[in-house]
């Protein structure tokens, strides 16, 4: 009879312990969006850290999404895109078409465009610092997205922010 409580107190203790992984997933990918942004946005970031830094955004929103019905299209997709601006650039045709696609899946359809705000400026550096300014409202929307418990909102954020910074600027 003694063994019942013991194992009672075992068992809660486990369930316990195990309730911060649970959220484990949620923390990582907010910290490696915070870290991948802050080199994305410092100038002095070489292109193969920018490159890196998209790519751990990507991941992040692979631990983000919650489960859906089209979350194994959502990975497929998006590893396509990974392998894509890891082998070739980030401006691969291909990549960018498998995260429009992606991009598709968690908004319902919704086609991507590129931000109007920086195609109406000409000069370089107005249109630098006009991008970084847009790049930063999409990350905090994903990071507020994200605690606020809506992943879906949070990843399409962040794979708006990727199309951004992947995609030419339209003259």
């Amino acid at each position: 009879m003694k063994n019942r409580p013991t194992i009672a107190f075992v068992a809660l203790g486990l369930l316990l312990s195990a309730t911060p992984l649970l959220r484990c997933s949620e923390t990582d990918a907010e910290s490696m969006v915070t870290h991948a942004t802050s080199v994305i946005l410092d100038r002095s970031s070489s292109g193969d850290a920018v490159k890196a830094a998209l790519l751990e955004i990507l991941d992040a929103s692979l631990l983000i999404l919650p489960e859906t019905d089209y979350a194994g299209e959502y990975k497929s997709r998006i590893e396509v895109a990974k392998k894509e601006f890891d082998r070739q650039s980030l401006f691969s045709d291909k990549g960018h078409q498998y995260l429009s696609l992606a991009h598709r899946l968690v908004t319902a359809g919704k086609k991507w465009q590129f931000p109007e705000e920086l195609s109406e400026v000409y000069k370089e550096k107005d249109i630098m610092e006009q991008a970084k300014n847009v790049g930063q409202k999409l990350i905090d929307s994903a990071l507020g997205e994200l605690k606020a418990g809506r992943g879906e909102q949070s990843v399409r954020y962040l794979l708006e922010f990727v199309l951004m910074v992947v995609t030419p600027i339209p003259h």
